[in-house]
C-alpha cells in the first residue's frame, strides 16, 4: 500500500506513516493507529504496520503514529502531548499530503496495550480540535492508577510518570481512562481471556464504568487468546479488531 511519512513535530519521534487505499476516490475515514510496548523506546510503530496496511487495503486511510516514549525523549507529559498532536494532524497535515480525499469528520482510533490507554485517554480530551467518532481498545491498560496502587504496574509506570503513585496519585488517575468517563466517544474494548500482561478485567471494568456514565461501550472477550494475539492476522482478536474499526455498527455483540 502507498505509504507517506508525515512529521507532526520537530522531534525525531514525532512522525507517522499514512497508508491510503488504492482505486478509491474518497473521501475515506481516517483510522489513527497507536502501537503499544510499555510506553518504551524499546518498541516502535512497526508493531502496527501490518494492521495499518490491512486497514488501507480495506478502504480507509490509516495513520500509524510514532510518539516520544520513555528513553526517546518521552515521559507522560511528552507522550500525551504527542498523541493529541498526532490526532489533530488528521485534520491539518494529513489532508494536504494524502493522494486520496479524507473524511476528517470521521476519525477513528485503535490502540494496543499501552497504545490503547493512549487511544482511550485522548478520546477523553474534550477540548481537542479533533473528536474521534469511535475508539477501539485492544488489550488496553485502562486503569493505571489501580495497577500502580497494587504494584502490578512495575517499573514501566514509574518510568512513564517519573514519580511514584504514592507521591502523586492524581497524576496516575488523570492518565487512566477509567477515571475519565464519560468520554462521549463510542468505544469497543477487545481482550483475550488468556492475557496475563493486562488481565481482561481491565477492559470489563472500564466498559461497565463507561456505560454507567452514559457512554456507548462494548466489551468483546476472546477465548483462548492472549495479549499479543492482536499482532497476528490469523487470530480471532485480529478479526474482531477489523470489525470494530470498520463495521457500520460494531457495538452489538460479535
Amino acid at each position: 500500500m502507498p505509504r507517506i511519512r508525515i512529521d507532526y513535530g520537530q522531534h525525531p519521534a514525532q512522525f507517522g506513516h499514512l497508508y491510503t487505499p488504492i482505486g478509491v476516490d474518497g473521501p475515506v475515514p481516517v483510522v489513527m493507529v497507536i502501537h503499544g510496548g510499555y510506553w518504551s523506546a524499546d518498541f516502535h510503530l512497526n508493531l502496527a504496520t501490518t494492521l495499518a496496511s490491512e486497514l488501507a487495503r480495506r478502504g480507509v486511510a490509516a495513520w500509524n503514529v510514532e510518539y516520544r516514549r520513555v528513553g526517546a525523549g518521552g515521559g507522560w507529559a511528552e507522550t500525551s502531548v504527542d498523541i493529541e498532536a498526532a490526532l489533530v494532524a488528521t485534520s491539518t497535515l494529513l489532508p494536504e499530503a494524502s493522494p486520496v480525499a479524507l473524511d476528517t469528520a470521521d476519525v477513528r482510533i485503535v490502540g494496543h496495550s499501552a497504545g490503547a490507554q493512549l487511544a482511550v485517554w485522548v478520546a477523553g480530551q474534550r477540548d481537542c480540535a479533533v473528536r474521534p467518532t469511535r475508539v477501539v481498545s485492544q488489550a488496553g491498560a485502562l486503569d493505571l492508577a489501580s495497577r500502580a496502587a497494587t504494584r502490578s504496574g512495575g517499573a514501566a509506570l514509574t518510568a512513564l510518570f517519573g514519580v511514584s503513585y504514592a507521591d502523586d496519585p492524581q497524576l496516575y488517575r488523570d492518565a487512566s481512562p477509567l477515571h475519565r468517563v464519560p468520554t462521549g466517544v463510542p468505544t469497543v474494548c477487545i481482550h483475550g481471556v488468556e492475557d496475563i500482561q493486562v488481565p481482561a478485567a481491565a477492559s470489563r471494568v472500564y466498559v461497565d464504568a463507561a456505560r454507567c456514565a452514559g457512554d456507548r461501550a462494548a466489551f468483546w472477550e476472546v477465548p483462548a487468546e492472549g495479549h499479543n494475539a492482536f499482532l497476528d492476522r490469523t487470530t480471532r482478536s485480529w478479526e474482531l479488531t477489523l470489525r470494530a474499526v470498520l463495521d457500520q455498527d460494531p457495538w452489538s455483540m460479535p
